[in-house]
């Protein structure tokens, strides 16, 4: 495993950072240091070692969805969207590698349906073993968040644990964004059945 620098904030002086938020995705082919906040959310850091060709992503829930408003805070939406930026500036898909982070367990219950952090754990896993992407290093799960810093160019990352004010303003954005989920999901008619 490569080491992740996990305390203070000596990455890359004077190079142009972006910050992205749930749904997030970023790629670039010249230096830049993307963040990030996360919770139960993970965020993918790929990298292409012979482009240097680096990006970062930030989804809260597996799977997929159709709608194009929520499709990339779904994992795989996420993960798509991300290679295929990359690919589009000339990285390839087979020289992948990979550093994750977050997953923490935020949400206080038991129920199946909640425990996100441990669904997106098993997604991002699953997803990398299946498309054949060397997972390098990872910092998952737990029950605290993460401030996560990627040098696209450099595949170095930053982590440190997010402080209790910022910790419960991403706890509010994720139950937020969690609930609009679950209400659109027990709104639909499953008995709704069309024949061809």
């Amino acid at each position: 495993m490569i080491p992740i620098h996990i305390k203070g904030d000596e990455l890359a002086n004077g190079v142009p950072s972006v910050t992205i938020h749930v749904g997030g995705i970023h790629a670039s082919k010249i230096p830049v240091k993307i963040k990030t906040i996360l919770g139960s959310c993970v965020s993918a850091c790929l990298f292409d070692p012979s482009t240097r060709i680096g990006g970062m992503n930030h989804f809260l829930l597996p799977g997929e969805v159709d709608s194009v408003d929520l499709s990339s805070r779904y994992g795989v939406n996420a993960m798509e969207l991300l290679i295929n930026e990359m690919m589009k500036m000339g990285a390839n898909r087979r020289r992948l590698q990979a550093k994750v982070f977050g997953g923490a367990e935020i949400f206080k219950t038991n129920h199946k349906l909640m425990m996100v952090g441990r669904r997106n754990i098993e997604f991002i896993r699953e997803f990398l073993d299946t498309e054949g992407i060397p997972l390098v290093n990872e910092r998952l799960g737990g029950n605290q968040g993460l401030v996560v810093h990627y040098l696209a160019h450099s595949f170095e990352v930053l982590i440190k644990p997010v402080s209790t004010d910022r910790y419960k303003q991403q706890e509010e954005e994720e139950s937020v964004f969690y609930n609009r989920v679950a209400n659109e999901l027990a709104n639909r008619d499953s008995d709704n059945i069309t024949l061809f």
